[in-house]
């Protein structure tokens, strides 16, 4: 009996150290937005949404979005994200390096590439462990972000303005540290 109950830790062990492999998560901070965010796009295996949460600092008011992404099965990805609901953030993504899917233990990782509809993090390349901003970012085109607010190309900006119905692209590159 005592030796089934130890080969059964030891086919255990080996399961959950062959599935432990390093997380990334993105944040969607919007502060002063109420509502959900979605997933355009079919999620490739690796990739889920996680749920919605509050912010630790109580004076702040709205939602986290986040984003988990499994590098053992996907260290790429190019997704549309939909916000709905009511108020107006300014959103800044940021990004946390986990070393497995429970999340307990943050690990070295790289971005290789971050944008947003086009527009790359100035940040990137960059390696991160417990959390990385980034922002800003460098615009692609003369935009504007918000109603009299207008970037030109090759102009850092700090934040993208989330209302009601606005999608973002975002494509991300990363690799796990060795």
């Amino acid at each position: 009996m005592k030796k089934l109950v130890l080969a059964g830790l030891l086919v255990w062990g080996m399961a959950v150290v062959l599935n432990a492999a390093p997380v990334v998560r993105i944040d969607f901070p919007c502060q002063n937005f109420w509502g959900q965010m979605t997933c355009v796009d079919e999620l490739p295996d690796g990739v889920w949404l996680g749920e919605r949460q509050g912010f630790w600092d109580k004076k702040k008011k709205g939602y986290d979005f986040p984003v988990f992404v499994d590098l053992a099965k996907i260290t790429e990805f190019e997704l549309t994200f939909k916000f709905e609901g009511q108020g107006m953030a300014r959103m800044a993504p940021a990004l946390t390096g986990y070393a497995d899917d429970d999340r307990q233990e943050q690990t070295d990782l790289q971005v290789l590439a971050f944008e947003v509809d086009g527009d790359k993090s100035f940040k990137a390349p960059a390696t991160f462990k417990h959390w990385l901003s980034m922002t800003p970012f460098v615009a692609a085109t003369d935009k504007e972000l918000k109603k009299d607010a207008p970037v030109k190309a090759g102009q850092k900006y700090w934040q993208i303005f989330v209302t009601n119905g606005k999608t973002i692209k975002v494509r991300a590159k990363f690799k796990a540290e060795k």
